[in-house]
């Protein structure tokens, strides 16, 4: 489901919980550049030059018809959420596009510095990630998360 993941232009995440006993529930939604032109008047912004800039953008969106995705991590180690303008700083590598497995992180550094979870215990884990438009959301775990389409 990753891959169907990685076939939309952006990502936003819509909701993220911890449910019962350690399980990690997201959602995810597709999102879409707008055909609607805002109108922004001068008390919203006073800035006249980037007031014509944002009328002459267009909102990027998530709407009835967006594909939703809903992650299901049954049991974690960790997971972070950061917002996208501070993320990165590293060099990572990793498989995906929005919906990413890591093989090098500066998350999996922090949990071998900041944790006790090793190979031998809880066992061999994965760092996942998700970049959406305005958080990056780092999942660490020794399984894969269910992944269901909840619309399209």
């Amino acid at each position: 489901m990753f891959s169907a993941m990685n076939q939309h232009k952006y990502l936003d995440m819509i909701e993220i919980q911890e449910t019962y006993k350690d399980t990690l529930r997201i959602v995810i939604a597709e999102a879409g550049v707008s055909d609607v032109v805002p109108k922004i008047s001068s008390e919203e912004e006073p800035n006249e030059a980037l007031r014509k800039i944002l009328s002459e953008s267009k909102p990027i969106e998530v709407t009835d018809s967006s594909a939703r995705y809903e992650i299901i991590f049954d049991d974690y180690i960790a997971y972070a959420v950061t917002n996208e303008s501070y993320a990165g700083g590293i060099e990572e590598e990793y498989e995906g596009g929005f919906a990413r497995v890591y093989s090098k992180s500066a998350f999996l550094n922090y949990i071998g510095q900041g944790t006790f979870a090793t190979e031998d215990y809880p066992g061999p884990f994965v760092h996942y990630g998700f970049c959406c438009l305005n958080q990056i959301i780092d999942v660490v775990a020794e399984r894969p998360p269910t992944v269901k389409l909840k619309n399209a």
